[in-house]
């Protein structure tokens, strides 16, 4: 009996189980109109056994039916990869692309400040994706698995209504594999096929222009040979057309003074604004930290964690404002403010943090659990799998940094979750993460996904 998927036939989510079940050879019926017949609770997979929501969620449990197939890759480590990817696909590709492309299929307005944002992001994606793909015929390992197929499912309506020929020009790598991809068969029978936008429509707009130009100058010429039937009235009406001239130079003048202007706005910014960017900054992360340390105690009250691995996103690589991070998140609790802060700091952590240049690490660890984790330990062994290098080490804060390397592959995104479950793996070793010993009370698991920003 086939199963049943309950989701809107032409969203791109929905593409992803179809394609994924295609390759696993599994029938999957997708009735029609469910998007109206179930508004607000789909996507729903029903099976014999039950029910599975969560368009993520469906696609993982199709691809993981068949193993031989591999669509969830060929161990442990090419799973958690694909994992990685698709995360990656969710958070920062995902957002930005349909910021960019629902507005233009009228699904909401445009609001032009978010879409100027979200083409900045959707830049950065790609070139992420672009420079894996050098070196990379798929996504994660050597034939298509999830990650190919969730990555260029969120592509196709982004490729076909606004990324044209210049957008897209720096990323031949990636235009490589998606072709690739599209051109499976899997692929063809959920999309049929996928047309690129092309290039710009501006040239129309531009040859238009010239024709008004040459209109208004065969309709200036007959005034022109109108003149000679008044022989003194032309000379005299000549004379308020060369006073006219100043007039045109005036204009000139206004518009090289502007010109003038513009580099100024674009002026490097004072010591003074500097500074107030840096403290402006400064005051987010240490919010951030704040509000992440009361999150990481409850969760590991609730989980019975001693330590704890995370990752912040404000700042960005930088190591000075990523210890100041931490150091928030370990700050006292003061039970007087309305807003509790810190909190956390009884419970050992390794918090990461991706910048475009470098993914920066800071370990702490407290000093009643020295004796059962050594911080500078813990930190030399996440980064000695990865080539990364520790920058400083004391007995309770350690920190360190893995650079970007495109010729190897290594970028700060790519590398941020596999770190993170290397740096759960030591502490597994050390017998310092909880198992699953039967009871429901070690049942718990969490990642960045239970902390939103």
């Amino acid at each position: 009996m086939p199963m049943k998927l309950y989701a809107h036939p032409d969203n791109y989510k929905t593409h992803k189980a179809l394609i994924a079940a295609k390759y696993a050879g599994l029938e999957v019926d997708c009735p029609s109109n469910a998007g109206g017949a179930v508004t607000g609770k789909i996507p729903v997979l029903e099976t014999n056994q039950g029910c599975i929501f969560s368009s993520t969620a469906i696609a993982r449990y199709i691809s993981r039916i068949s193993r031989p197939v591999g669509l969830y890759g060929q161990n442990l480590l090419e799973g958690g990869m694909i994992d990685s990817w698709i995360e990656f696909c969710t958070h920062e590709l995902e957002v930005p692309l349909c910021t960019w492309v629902l507005p233009v299929m009228g699904v909401f307005p445009e609001v032009p400040e978010a879409t100027a944002c979200a083409k900045e992001d959707v830049k950065k994606a790609l070139a992420i994706l672009n420079n894996h793909l050098l070196h990379h015929t798929y996504m994660v390992g050597h034939s298509i698995t999830l990650a190919d197929i969730s990555v260029c499912c969120a592509l196709v309506d982004g490729m076909s209504l606004v990324l044209d020929e210049s957008f897209r020009k720096p990323f031949p790598n990636l235009m490589r594999w998606f072709s690739l991809c599209v051109s499976q068969p899997e692929f063809k029978s959920v999309l049929g096929d996928v047309k690129l936008l092309g290039a710009k429509g501006a040239a129309p707009a531009k040859e238009a222009a010239p024709k008004k130009e040459v209109a208004a100058k065969k309709e200036a010429a007959p005034k022109k040979d109108a003149a000679p039937k008044k022989d003194a009235a032309p000379k005299k009406d000549a004379a308020p057309k060369k006073d006219a001239a100043p007039k045109k130079d005036a204009k000139k003048d206004k518009k090289a003074e502007e010109t003038k202007e513009e580099p100024a706005k674009d002026k490097e910014p004072t010591k003074e604004e500097l500074e107030k960017m840096k403290k402006d900054k400064l005051k987010k992360v240490i919010k951030e930290g704040g509000k992440r340390g009361v999150e990481i105690e409850g969760a590991a009250d609730m989980g019975g964690l001693q330590f704890f691995c995370t990752s912040v996103e404000l700042p960005e690589g930088d190591l000075e404002l990523l210890m100041k991070c931490v150091e928030a998140m370990n700050a006292k609790s003061d039970p007087t403010e309305e807003e509790r802060k810190g909190g956390s700091g009884h419970i050992g952590k390794m918090v990461f943090s991706a910048g475009v240049d470098q993914l920066g690490i800071v370990a702490y660890v407290p000093d009643e659990k020295a004796k059962e984790l050594s911080c500078e330990e813990w930190l030399k062994t996440v980064l000695g799998n990865f080539s990364g290098e520790v920058l400083s080490t004391s007995s309770s804060y350690c920190s360190g940094v893995v650079k970007t390397n495109s010729d190897k592959g290594v970028f700060p995104l790519k590398i941020r979750e596999p770190m993170i479950l290397e740096a759960n793996n030591f502490l597994r070793k050390k017998g310092l993460f909880p198992e699953d010993n039967g009871s429901d009370d070690d049942e718990c698991v969490f990642g960045d996904d239970d902390f939103p920003s």
